[in-house]
């Protein structure tokens, strides 16, 4: 709703476009202090489809991990059906000079269930891809010809891009499994720009307005597990991105991309008696996405180094637990400008066995650096994970 008095009639435009740069995922400075941090301009957030277990890893086991989306063939890495869901709170904290702030973000990233029959095994899961999920409210002052005005600025985004896949895989030999999966990319965002007035100041209404954009994309993907030595494993996999589409609220096309190929590589080394060494090299194309995006949106390519280990841990029950550490170190897919938003995370977590075996809680918490080198601004994050797996009798 817009309420205004005639004299606040020319300053519409000007609202107007800060809200179209809110709503249209601008990346320049002033969209900083609007969505309130470095990790969630752009079309969103992308937490890397990581489980509760690869997460603690720092994702370099996410090539060998049943319940990350990533590798179809990483699904023969288990013995019976199981259901899977995760948790993750954010708690951020943005720091700069004059600007100070902390946000909290709550994202359920994967759903996943899965069975087997024989040497296959089938897969529908449903992931977080890029989350823009915030709200910020902070102070401004607006200038009415010589007089600053006092007023209350608050941007909300709500959505994001999600991935859906249906994936199989199918073990040839005890040294060799193949995966593949086909994607959908639903998603949608809304965004709220909303401007108040001190209630002293009658002169001046309230500005609020309110957008919606959703997407549609697919893909395809494929995996391999290796195991060409003694001790020596190795993943593969890879993403296809077909045509990605942006629309209006009311299903009317404004343009289209394609959905970001996405190429990992990773090694684990088992020849430790209970314990796992583990590295990944990764690769995702966002400029894939530039078509969808505003002008002033630099949008970058991802590149991310991982590694970590598992070990074994405390007995439960009977059924040792395991012990994860872990680093990670990647760029982001958007930038303050011409510098690329970066982030280097130290995680660290234990999984737990229960109910003998049946089922297991993993828990991760990983710290997270982010800054950008063109720009005073720096985050830091918590991410604490939980993921539930559920593995019945059958």
């Amino acid at each position: 709703m817009l309420s205004m008095r005639p004299t606040r009639r020319l300053l519409l435009p000007r609202y107007l476009s800060r809200f179209a740069a809110a709503a249209s995922f601008f990346a320049a400075v002033p969209a900083l202090y609007a969505q309130g941090g470095l990790s969630i301009q752009g079309f969103g957030f992308p937490g890397g489809e990581l489980s509760s277990r690869a997460l603690a890893t720092g994702g370099s086991l996410a090539d060998f991990d049943a319940n990350s989306p990533i590798n179809p063939a990483s699904l023969l890495v288990g013995t019976r059906a199981t259901v899977y869901l995760q948790y993750d709170p954010e708690f951020r904290w943005i720091t700069g000079p004059g600007f100070n702030s902390s946000q909290v973000t709550a994202r359920f990233p994967i759903f996943m269930i899965s069975g087997r029959i024989g040497k296959a095994r089938f897969s529908l899961s449903y992931a977080n891809y890029l989350d823009r999920t915030w709200t910020n409210t902070y102070k401004d002052t607006t200038m009415f010809g010589a007089t600053p005005v006092p007023s209350t600025v608050t941007v909300v985004s709500t959505g994001g891009i999600s991935d859906a896949r249906a994936a199989m895989s199918y073990t040839f030999s005890p040294k060799l499994t193949i995966g593949v999966g086909i994607h959908q990319f639903p998603g949608g965002t809304q965004s709220l720009y909303g401007r108040t007035f001190p209630a002293d100041s009658t002169a001046f209404g309230a500005f609020a307005q309110t957008s919606s954009f959703n997407f549609s994309g697919s893909a395809m993907s494929f995996g391999m597990l290796a195991t060409p030595f003694t001790h020596w494993n190795f993943g593969l996999s890879g993403r296809v991105g077909f045509t990605m589409r942006l629309h209006r609220g009311d299903s009317t096309t404004l343009a289209e991309a394609k959905v970001p190929n996405r190429f990992s590589v990773s090694a684990a080394f088992d020849g430790i008696t209970g314990t796992i060494l583990t590295a990944r090299f990764a690769s995702e194309q966002f400029s894939a996405m530039n078509g969808l995006s505003a002008h002033d949106l630099t949008i970058f390519d991802s590149k991310e180094y991982a590694g970590g280990l598992e070990t074994a841990g405390p007995k439960f029950g009977g059924v040792p637990s395991a012990v994860r550490l872990g680093f990670r170190s990647r760029g982001l897919p958007f930038g303050v400008g011409t510098s690329q938003v970066t982030e280097n995370s130290f995680t660290g977590g234990i999984g737990i066995p229960l109910s003998l075996g049946r089922a297991a809680l993993d828990i991760s918490l990983a710290r997270a650096s982010r800054s950008a080198p063109s720009i005073a601004l720096s985050e830091k994050s918590w991410i604490l994970s939980v993921g539930v797996s559920i593995k019945p009798y059958f």
